[in-house]
């Protein structure tokens, strides 16, 4: 097949989601990949993030499409972001088209299949135009931070009612979109087993480096440390109740929201913050954490959400201590689920007093195993197929 890959995320993002890992698990199994970058959805606004982004973004357009392994190509559209109207919008999609054009005549090949991360695909495609189409609804973005929240729920309407197959991560997004689609299917985040499982030494020794000096036991996070999706308050309790335990944050501060503070965190002599780290590099920090954890914030994005680094905690041998949401109670028996921040303290002691229990990590591994970006791409890829 030759895929068209629409993201929400730019392939060069530090931390990798289902969109490159897709792309990537596609072109493994010989399929031809056009991954699209970001188109925005988000209007721009200027800050450093946003600038450092169009600049970078008007450097990779001449390199479009660029190679980044057999099968795989990035494209780089230069688009204005945002949900545009009238003549911005005719523009975006006529610089869309001629990237493509430009994109399929240097490639030899033209993209005959969709498959869409994105809730307003509807602007630029009409999933009809391919033989076969495929929204696979991640995340509930309409309602991050920033978002035109009405403007991409019509959108995602739209677009989950004119692809051919309609996959999510968690039952709140299937309740939010059921009806729209005959084919919709519900498929968990999943994971890079290997990778997490067995960290390689370059990895080990990086964090080991970072790490040195930070005292044991280890209560680590890796993700995006961003108001929306951390609840801080709940995360001091932990902090301020186990003065003896080390918490160690790994990731980008910020991101997706401008408004997080994380300076009463900072003020804590047992947090460390480390910074955002590259994605080969992850499991080398998880070696190093006594458990993980996932304090997530109880909102309308966080209720849809399945969390990626769930199943990676768990490739990784560690025992999850985590906030409970939606998504994560079908896992109850292998990950230390609370509803509040008593109990969130009191988790992570639980947590830590299994994390040498070989059953236990053996289970946790085992459930990691059988949710592999191999197995969920394969069983897409039949959705398409059939």
């Amino acid at each position: 097949m030759n895929i068209l890959l629409l993201s929400t995320a730019d392939w060069d993002h530090p931390f990798w989601t289902n969109k490159q890992h897709v792309a990537v698990t596609l072109s493994n199994a010989g399929h031809k990949v056009i991954y699209i970058d970001s188109l925005g959805l988000r209007n721009f606004k200027i800050a450093a993030r946003d600038k450092s982004r169009i600049v970078k973004r008007l450097q990779r357009i001449f390199s479009s499409p660029r190679f980044i392994k057999p099968g795989l190509w990035v494209v780089s559209p230069l688009v204005i972001p945002g949900i545009q109207k009238g003549f911005l919008k005719w523009a975006n999609c006529l610089l869309l088209r001629l990237t493509l054009s430009y994109s399929y005549l240097k490639l030899g090949f033209r993209c005959n299949i969709l498959w869409t991360y994105s809730p307003a695909t509807v602007l630029y495609f009409n999933p009809s135009d391919f033989k076969k189409s495929i929204y696979h609804c991640v995340d509930d973005i309409a309602v991050q931070p920033n978002m035109p929240t009405y403007a991409i729920k019509e959108l995602e309407k739209l677009t989950a009612s004119k692809v051919d197959h309609l996959v999510v991560t968690t039952k709140k997004l299937k309740e939010k979109l059921e009806g729209l689609c005959p084919s919709l299917h519900i498929m968990p985040n999943v994971v890079e087993y290997k990778h997490f499982a067995n960290p390689s030494e370059s990895s080990k020794n990086k964090a080991i480096k970072l790490m040195k000096g930070i005292p044991k036991p280890i209560i680590g996070f890796v993700g995006a440390i961003s108001k929306y999706k951390i609840d801080f308050e709940l995360l001091l309790n932990a902090v301020d109740t186990h003065r003896e335990y080390s918490f160690v944050l790994v990731g980008s501060i910020g991101e997706g929201d401008e408004d997080t503070d994380v300076s009463e965190l900072k003020k804590r002599s047992n947090v460390f913050f480390l910074g955002p780290q590259s994605y080969q590099d992850l499991p080398g920090f998880m070696s190093c954490f006594d458990v993980g954890i996932l304090p997530s914030r109880r909102n309308e994005y966080t209720e849809a959400m399945f969390p990626m680094k769930f199943f990676e905690y768990l490739a990784a041998g560690l025992p999850v201590t985590a906030v409970q949401i939606p998504s994560l109670i079908p896992y109850r028996s292998l990950v230390t689920l609370c509803p509040d921040n008593k109990s969130f303290s009191k988790g992570i002691s639980t947590a830590l007093k299994s994390k040498d229990n070989l059953n236990e990590k053996e289970k946790r591994l085992d459930l990691a195993r059988i949710n592999s970006y191999v197995d969920r791409t394969n069983r897409m890829i039949d959705l398409l197929e059939k």
